[in-house]
């Protein structure tokens, strides 16, 4: 095991799930036993249901740990959220979840689709969620100077967490969308759960042959980056905003917007 290595992973995956109050801390990893140990600190949250779920958490972990370090060693996630399904190797609170010992990871798609060129006369799709205000100004002020460059601007709006028919019809809602647009631009990925789904949805849309870029804060790119590799796209197009960012005066975060469109547009290849 490449002990080493494994612990500066750890490290990362620490920076990019860590803050509001939520912690990943590395337990201890043992050759003996092939084994990693993580835990979850929910302590001090602002907002324990904007935290990855436990399953889509402890799958970031793994395939984040084995893309870097592949191997046959198990994964530990001590989790307070969910129920033991294991004896714990030691005294915890938390409870804990061991992923197989022999994952694998594909290697994905290396290409990040093709670049958007010129939006004149194109239809861009603004993929916007329920949770923050400033992506809603950032979209608006986006779409004002699109407008303005000639294109045709249209939005959906994504509620997470919908489950059985209704969550089936919303995503018969987002695939019809995907087909009535030529870009799409996906956010805000700004806590644990909301940069999941922007990652999923933006990929949904590359898939679809969409020029597409995820739009995440700073705090969240390093994740973002992890869940697109994790699920398949290591190279999908990102735009990072300032973090925090809405907790700005919305006059703020228009400006922002302003000082951001240019180098949104240059990481989606697009011209106006």
């Amino acid at each position: 095991m490449d002990i080493t290595g494994l612990a500066l992973t750890a490290a990362e995956l620490r920076e990019a799930v860590n803050g509001d109050g939520v912690e990943l801390r590395l337990v201890g990893i043992s050759e003996r036993e092939r084994r990693v140990e993580l835990e979850l600190g929910l302590a001090d949250a602002g907002c324990a249901d904007c935290v990855l779920p436990p399953a889509a958490l402890l799958a970031m972990v793994e395939h984040a740990l084995q893309r870097r370090h592949p191997g046959a060693y198990e994964v530990v996630v001590h989790d307070p959220r969910v129920e033991p399904v294991v004896p714990a190797p030691r005294e915890h609170s938390s409870t804990s979840v061991i992923v197989s010992p022999a994952a694998s990871v594909a290697p994905g798609n290396d290409s990040p689709g093709p670049d958007a060129g010129p939006l004149r006369g194109l239809t861009v799709g603004f993929r916007v969620d329920r949770l923050w205000r400033s992506w809603d100004w950032v979209a608006d002020e986006w779409a004002r100077r699109l407008t303005e460059a000639g294109a045709t601007v249209t939005s959906w709006r994504r509620f997470q967490g919908l489950d059985g028919a209704e969550g089936d019809t919303h995503e018969q809602e987002f695939a019809a969308f995907l087909k009535t647009v030529d870009v799409a631009v996906v956010g805000l990925g700004n806590c644990g759960s909301c940069t999941s789904w922007t990652i999923k949805d933006a990929i949904a849309a590359l898939e679809a042959g969409r020029p597409t870029i995820a739009v995440t804060t700073a705090h969240f790119e390093t994740l973002g980056r992890t869940l697109a590799a994790q699920y398949g796209r290591p190279a999908l197009r990102l735009a990072v905003l300032p973090y925090p960012l809405d907790t700005r005066a919305e006059a703020d975060v228009r400006q922002v917007a302003d000082e951001t469109f240019a180098p949104m547009l240059a990481a989606l290849g697009a011209e106006v």
